[in-house]
């Protein structure tokens, strides 16, 4: 074994350090006031498994030497001043679990790095500020479970890498400036259970696409700007808990069904529902 020092600035400018030893499997800097730190060290450990630099005043930080650490499965940067970030040293972390880059303030970022990490499951951006995210990268990260881009300033994003996040469960997309949004690539995603769009800034969304999601529990589409929207698809979401939408929005859905049990969630809603005939004739409730 050696002894390492990881090196570090903390906000009154004085210089301090961790001693460790190369194998260490968990470095854990959080909450330190870090405004600098210097990860070269991190080279000589092949069996660091998680970085936790969380609740730090780090703007920038150079990632590259974890190219060198095969073993990394956590990687936490959340809650800092990261206006920048280059992922290049990621992309030979094949075991990477989990990465966190929630509340910074980035307003972009290349996910490239990822495409090598098959093992990804838990990707959190939020609370940053960005405008456009390409995830073209995560189409080969099947493991994906979790994806976070809540609280960002996003006009648009595309959801059809995610047509290949078989095993995806939650997305999160509230408070956005989204418009309207294709969720047609979610229908491949057959453990989706949560879809949160509270706040996303939405004038219209088509929900067939979750008809052919069989495990959704949970879809939030309250405070946005619809005019109506068509519920029918979740008539066939037998598992579904929870269904927010506000209560001045207009529901529709088939007259053919109804007269059918729906989902018991749902249930409370139909009285509110306007059922339209395939002629589009609208039957009033009551």
């Amino acid at each position: 074994m050696t002894d390492i020092r990881i090196t570090f600035k903390i906000e009154n400018g004085v210089e301090m350090y961790l001693q460790t030893q190369d194998d260490v499997t968990e470095v854990d800097l959080s909450g330190r006031s870090i405004v600098e730190i210097d990860l070269s060290q991190l080279i000589q450990c092949k069996t660091l498994r998680t970085i936790n630099l969380s609740a730090n005043l780090i703007r920038s930080i150079d990632l590259s030497p974890l190219r060198e650490c095969p073993s990394l499965e956590n990687l936490n940067l959340g809650s800092n001043l990261i206006t920048s970030i280059d992922l290049e040293g990621l992309e030979l972390c094949s075991n990477l679990d989990t990465l966190s880059l929630e509340i910074n303030k980035l307003n972009r970022i290349d996910l490239s790095p990822l495409m090598s990490c098959l093992k990804l499951q838990e990707l959190n951006l939020h609370s940053n500020d960005f405008n456009d995210v390409d995830l073209s990268p995560l189409r080969r990260c099947t493991a994906l479970r979790f994806l976070r881009l809540d609280n960002n300033e996003l006009y648009n994003i595309d959801l059809d890498p995610l047509s290949g996040c078989l095993n995806l469960q939650e997305l999160f997309l509230a408070n956005n400036r989204l418009d309207t949004i294709d969720i047609s690539p979610l229908r491949n995603c057959k453990a989706l259970e949560g879809l949160w769009l509270r706040g996303a800034g939405l004038l219209q969304i088509n929900l067939t696409p979750l008809r052919e999601c069989p495990n959704i529990l949970w879809v939030d589409l309250s405070d946005n700007h619809m005019k109506t929207i068509d519920i029918t698809p979740l008539y066939y979401c037998h598992d579904l808990e929870s269904f927010m939408i506000d209560e001045t929005v207009p529901l529709m859905a088939k007259v053919e069904l109804s007269y059918n049990l729906w989902p018991s969630t749902l249930e409370d809603v139909k009285d509110r529902v306007f059922w339209v005939a395939e002629q589009s004739t609208m039957v009033i409730p009551g």
